[in-house]
């Protein structure tokens, strides 16, 4: 009884119902979805293929994939804005969420043609994601897009130092990411025991779900140092350090987890959407528990 009377209190207290009521939050929500909308005219403007007619009267689900991850980046970075150090008043903040919604949406494009062009360099994406609608290729673009969009948040988190020097060390921990990005893809490569283009190219969903899952996986290692420090040599370091536990863990699935199974057979072979869903949910997993070992 005695711990009902001391939880009643709170129970009904109004106070915090009350304290939801910000009538600012509104014009937070009408420019990010302003930014959203030039964020896909930006797409469709810089994309050989017509966005609408490819998502609705094509259907294309591999398009889909990859725009989801498109918009689901931008989402990330203007999370970022809405949870960073305020500015002097609501207007000021509304001038953040606008200025890193645009630097947000060139950098998810010049993230794309990075993954057209020298992660996925030996065939054509376009190509498959239109002609073919392979969505092995539209997950990879997907999580690549969630990846940059986790860079950008990372650097933009917390107490903003000045719009210059806010802009420089996004550009410079961007291009950093990126350049990690593609070294990831490479050592992906040579680890799995197949040959990742081939098998996406020849529209093995599984494959591609498992690495653009661990874009995403790396994209929350890198930003959670980009919270902690602005030390490059350190941000290489845990580069090095997350990249090693990363693959450690993706053995240890195969031996462990799927005992008696090739988990690179699973995905090769049989294609399994279920092996590559448990490689890349346990990288994002592991991601999230180094983070917070390391950085809470």
């Amino acid at each position: 009884m005695n711990i009902i009377q001391n939880l009643l209190p709170d129970l009904i207290d109004l106070t915090p119902a009350l304290d939801l009521y910000h009538p600012e939050s509104v014009l937070y929500l009408v420019v990010v979805l302003v930014m959203f909308y030039l964020g896909k005219k930006v797409f469709d403007l810089t994309v050989p293929f017509n966005l609408n007619e490819q998502l609705t009267q094509e259907d294309n689900k591999a398009i889909a994939t990859a725009f989801v991850g498109y918009m689901f980046g931008l989402g990330i970075i203007f999370w970022g804005v809405l949870t960073s150090e305020a500015a002097r008043d609501v207007y000021w903040d509304l001038l953040d969420t606008a200025i890193w919604g645009g630097i947000g949406i060139l950098l998810l494009n010049i993230a794309r043609v990075i993954n057209e062009q020298i992660i996925l360099y030996q065939f054509d994406d376009v190509k498959e994601l239109v002609e073919d609608r392979n969505v092995g290729t539209g997950a990879v673009a997907c999580g690549a897009y969630i990846g940059a969009g986790l860079l950008v948040q990372g650097t933009i988190y917390g107490e903003s130092m000045g719009y210059l020097q806010d802009i420089i060390s996004v550009l410079i921990f961007f291009v950093l990411g990126e350049i990690f990005f593609v070294l990831y893809s490479v050592l992906y490569h040579r680890v799995v025991r197949f040959h990742l283009h081939d098998e996406i190219e020849r529209d093995n969903v599984a494959a591609g779900v498992a690495f653009g899952m661990s874009f995403v996986a790396m994209g929350i290692l890198l930003s959670g140092y980009m919270k902690f420090s602005y030390s490059l040599v350190g941000f290489a370091l845990w580069f090095v350090l997350g990249t090693f536990l990363l693959l450690i863990f993706r053995y240890l699935i195969d031996k462990l987890i799927l005992p008696g199974s090739l988990l690179d057979e699973e995905i090769r072979q049989d294609q399994n959407w279920g092996a590559a869903l448990l490689e890349g949910g346990t990288a994002i997993a592991i991601a999230l528990l180094m983070n917070a070992a390391f950085f809470s």
